[in-house]
This record gives structure tokens, sequence and C-alpha cells, in this order.
């Protein structure tokens, strides 16, 4: 008896080199899609963080002309925490875009079984990677906005040469070490 014949096989010649040229078509057109989708996001946070800045502009000014009008130093505070988060975010966007191109290019790299192999190793390598570069840069995001918030508090509330001092530097230390484990951490998994 006959083996079982294949019921896909792979095209040859002319056919084959078709359905490769309309694969690539299709990997470019999901990337452009991509990268228009990302470049959307990014506007969109960006003007986001104007329009807070304005607001901000507007409360600022408003606090001016009250008598007695409260200082709004939190609201700094709050701007730069808001900045930060928009570059947190934009930093993910990034992440997406460049793991659709790796991850693309992996998928178009079809030589042989060893390649494409090699080639998918190298792209989650690739991924874990970047990966976790977004997950530090987030965390020094964290450490910066905990330090921003420190001192402003220290500077709000008087803190400086009171116990409440001491006890806010203890925790912004604290906040730093747990910062700097976490980053060993990721560079320890990586190598």
């Amino acid at each position: 008896m006959n083996p079982t014949p294949k019921t896909h096989r792979e095209p040859e010649g002319e056919d084959a080199a078709e359905r490769l040229e309309i694969q690539d078509n299709y990997a470019a057109f999901f990337l452009r899609g991509v990268e228009r989708v990302a470049e959307i996001q990014k506007q969109a946070i960006d003007l986001a963080v104007q329009q807070h800045a304005e607001l901000v502009d507007i409360w600022k000014k408003a606090a001016k002309k009250v008598p007695g009008g409260v200082r709004l130093p939190m609201v700094d505070l709050a701007t730069g925490a808001a900045n930060r988060y928009a570059d947190t975010q934009k930093s993910a966007i990034d992440f997406v875009v460049e793991q659709s191109h790796i991850w693309t290019e992996a998928f178009k790299d079809r030589s042989t079984t060893k390649k494409s192999n090699d080639s998918a190793v190298n792209a989650a390598k690739q991924t874990m990677e970047r990966s976790f570069a977004v997950h530090k840069k987030a965390l020094e995001h964290t450490a910066a906005q905990t330090k921003a918030m420190v001192d402003a508090a220290k500077h709000q509330f008087g803190f400086t040469g009171t116990q409440a001092d001491a006890m806010t530097d203890t925790f912004q230390k604290g906040v730093d070490t747990i910062v700097e484990a976490q980053k060993e951490l990721l560079d320890l998994v990586t190598h």
C-alpha cells in the first residue's frame, strides 16, 4: 500500500515564489499598520500631556489671583508624574513595534528549518531583553517619581531637620534599594 499522500504540499518553483511574495507583502502590510497605530497612540499621549500642562498653567494663574490663595507645589509633582507616565507608555508602544518587526523578520526567514529555528530563538531572546529594558525604565521612573514626591513633601511640610525628614529619607532609600534589586535581578536573568 502506498504511503498516505500529503494534503498540504509546498508549491514548487514559480508558485512557491509567488506564495512567498504574497506572504512578505502581508507581513509588510501588518508592520505598516502596527507602526501607524503606534504613531497615533503616541500622538494621543503627547496631546494629553500638552492638555494637562495647559490646565496646570490655568490652575497656577488662578491660584495667584485669589487672595490668600493656596500654593500648588503638588501640582508640579503631579505634572512630573504625568510626564514620566507618558514616557513609560511611549516606551511600551515602541516595544510592541520593535517586537512586531523582530517576529515578522523571524516569520520571513524560511530558508532552512535550522535557520528558522535559530531566527525564532533569537527573536525570543531579543523580546525578553527588550522587555526587561522597558521594565527597567519603568522602575527608574518609579524611583524618580518617589524621589520627587519625597522632596516635595519635605519642602511643602517643612520636614527638614526633623524626625519626619529622617523617615522620608529612609522611605526613599528603601524604594531605591528595591528598584536596584529588581534591576539586578533582571540583569541576572538576561546574562
